[in-house]
């Protein structure tokens, strides 16, 4: 599998927090504010979506680990948004550092490692487990 990913490639992700993103609804909390597991799936998405257009048909990534902080509380109805940056490329292993913001300050960081997969394969093992 040939690929060609170069460190700076970057997305950003937003949205505006709703109810299902809130700590109450996810249950990871009481408040209805942007949950922790929240910030972390949109950080997620702006990591892949950083190299998913730069990987062959059939070629995909997956996470495998996060350190994150979540440092601010955003309430419903504002927007927030991840930007990741593709800091390093091993091989098949990315490496990623990533901000969240909101419309009044920034409301996390982590950085991000996911691997390269090939779709088929993956998903053919995954799914020996059902067996």
């Amino acid at each position: 599998m040939e690929l060609n990913l170069q460190p700076g490639l970057s997305a950003k992700i937003e949205k505006t927090v709703a109810y299902e993103d809130t700590a109450k609804a996810v249950a990871s909390g009481l408040a209805e504010v942007f949950a922790t597991p929240a910030m972390i799936a949109l950080m997620e998405n702006a990591a892949y979506t950083a190299v998913q257009a730069h990987l062959p048909d059939g070629v995909s990534t997956v996470g495998v680990h996060i350190d994150a902080r979540h440092m601010a509380a955003t309430p419903m109805g504002l927007k927030v948004w991840a930007e990741a940056t593709l800091t390093e490329v091993d091989r098949r292993k990315l490496k990623f550092t990533i901000e969240a913001f909101d419309e009044t300050e920034m409301i996390g960081e982590a950085t991000h490692t996911r691997f390269v997969i090939d779709e088929a394969k993956f998903m053919a093992k995954a799914g020996e487990k059902q067996k």
